[in-house]
């Protein structure tokens, strides 16, 4: 029998050991952000595209460099006959050539660079250096970006899970109001239709649980996918929901941070001095050029690699030159006046892009004010939504109104609840849209 009680006991253990799940670890919005600046696939194409245009830039900078080419041939020349050129007073040939065949091995090195090319590598260096600053900025752009979207998606989690809970307290609630039904059904004081109301609200009721919690599966795979983790691992949300920081800031602040600190108006900058670079490049061919190179020779008439004593000629020459584009003249306008156009559209753009910026922070600034302000409004109508079903609960109890009235009441106060939870979550993604709108949500 003691052995029969010990086995059941260790039984029950390891049932109970395999019915337990693990539970996550709750996972907070900056450790979120974190992972998904680590892992998301965009940020890492951007990063790429970063690379590539330091690569170009590099490029740019590896053309400036001296030239330097070498070369080794050989050859075999046969003569099929005799080749005779004139004819002197003697009857020999001014000039031949016996049949026959020699060999000859011919080398060289040469080194060359440009001295001056009319500013050209100079600003193609800066341009390319100029564009290359520009796509990280634009990179940190795309990371302030994914910064609210995690944002966004953590919240819309905390929204489903609140209001599920709030749905949930609701569901049952409305079981003890149906038992409670019955009971006055039993003595008269109510209908049977009353009691099918209350089953139908309650029903209702049920099916938005269903909805939110698909709603809720849908928002976690989705998130896990944003932030880089595996899409069957669980993920748990911290629900806390506070309210942020009260703003202090006039309006004109926080439009000086956008100005000074959003990646795209710096980004656009430099786009705007690489444009100015790139017209003093294709000026460059309205001055002359001046070059320099240095080279070796090597002749040897043989097939030997390295030939006898004196049986080779060999020569180091240096030389300069001096060269200008004469079409440069009259085939440069439509270049010149490209490169000038594509520096008005930058700047266009850079002009378009400010007044996007200004209107994106003071909407962002507007709608967090509002959500401040309308928090105060739906907390009072919470307690008006509280006070109006506890009247109307009162009144239903004693025969006084029907089911109607509770139930609509009741669709007042869980309306006002999930309000609440709307509106303290709305403004953490208002307040999350006016940082990255001033440009500082990543700091």
């Amino acid at each position: 029998m003691k052995n029969y009680v010990v086995g059941a006991s260790l039984w029950l253990l390891s049932l109970s050991g395999a019915i337990a799940q693990p539970v996550p670890s709750v996972l907070p919005l900056e450790k979120a952000v974190q992972l998904a600046l680590q892992n998301n696939t965009g940020i890492k194409l951007a990063d790429v595209r970063t690379l590539a245009a330091e690569n170009r830039m590099q490029e740019t900078k590896d053309r400036s460099l001296p030239q330097a080419t070498a070369s080794l041939a050989y050859s075999r020349y046969s003569l099929l006959g005799p080749f005779a050129l004139g004819q002197g007073s003697d009857g020999k040939p001014l000039f031949g050539i016996p049949a026959g065949a020699f060999n000859t091995t011919i080398g060289g090195l040469t080194i060359s660079k440009e001295l001056f090319d009319g500013f050209a590598e100079k600003s193609a260096e800066k341009s390319a250096d100029l564009l290359a600053k520009a796509s990280r900025l634009d990179a940190r752009r795309n990371r302030s970006e994914l910064v609210y979207t995690v944002a966004d998606a953590y919240y819309n989690i905390v929204k489903l899970i609140r209001s599920t809970t709030v749905i949930d307290q609701r569901i049952r609630q409305f079981d003890a109001k149906e038992r409670e039904a019955r009971n006055l059904e039993k003595e008269g004081i109510v209908t049977a239709n009353e009691v099918l109301k209350i089953q139908l609200q309650k029903n209702n009721l049920q099916l938005s649980r269903l909805q939110a919690d698909k709603a809720r599966q849908t928002a976690l795979y989705n998130f896990n996918l944003l932030i880089g983790l595996p899409e069957e691992q669980t993920v748990a949300v911290d629900t806390t929901l506070t309210n942020p920081v009260t703003l202090v800031e006039p309006l004109s602040s926080f439009l000086t941070q956008a100005q000074q600190l959003r990646p795209e108006v710096q980004a656009n900058a430099l786009r705007v001095q690489s444009a100015e670079a790139m017209l003093r490049n294709t000026r460059s061919s309205l001055y002359p050029h001046l070059g320099v190179s240095t080279g070796f020779n090597y002749i040897n008439p043989t097939a030997h690699l390295i030939p006898e004593a004196k049986s080779f000629i060999s020569a180091w020459n240096l030389g300069a030159g001096l060269s200008y584009n004469i079409g440069s003249l009259y085939n440069l306008k439509g270049k010149l006046t490209g490169a000038k156009t594509a520096i008005d559209q930058v700047t266009l753009q850079g002009q378009q892009q400010t007044d996007q910026i200004r209107s994106e922070v003071v909407t962002a600034y507007n709608n967090y004010q509002l959500a401040l302000e309308q928090q105060s409004v739906i907390r009072i109508a919470v307690g008006q939504a509280q006070e109006n079903y506890r009247l109307a609960e009162s009144r239903f109890r004693n025969g006084l109104v029907g089911s109607t009235d509770l139930l609509e009441a009741d669709s007042f106060l869980l309306q006002a609840q999930l309000n609440v939870i709307n509106a303290t979550v709305d403004a953490q993604l208002a307040y999350q849209r006016l940082l990255k709108a001033a440009g500082n949500n990543l700091n």
